[in-house]
């Protein structure tokens, strides 16, 4: 997640949600200013584990354009992840929610 520019805020060892951008900002200027923010879960098990992402944001706030920011924003980020997981041998699989 910091890779990709998000502030990670972890609720447990395997629980936490990543965010980037300014919740302010993205309400006064729209589409101009985009706040982003994924809850995220990591379900480990013996050999690998599963991630559950959950787009918390729609980008309504930035209008039909803002939305889709979010939700491309949000497959980028998600692929991303599931390449790195796989190729350290470590994902069994992905839930995007």
């Amino acid at each position: 997640f910091v890779a990709n520019g998000f502030y990670v805020k972890w609720e447990s060892p395997t629980k936490g949600k990543a965010e980037k951008g300014s919740k302010g900002a993205n309400i006064m200027l729209g589409v101009l200013a985009q706040h982003y923010a994924v809850d995220f879960e990591i379900y480990p098990q013996a050999d690998g584990g599963t991630l559950r992402l959950v787009k918390t944001g729609s980008g309504a706030a930035g209008g039909l354009l803002g939305m889709r920011k979010v939700n491309k924003q949000f497959d980028q980020l998600s692929d991303t992840l599931a390449s790195w997981f796989t190729q350290q041998g470590l994902l069994l699989g992905v839930k995007k929610l």
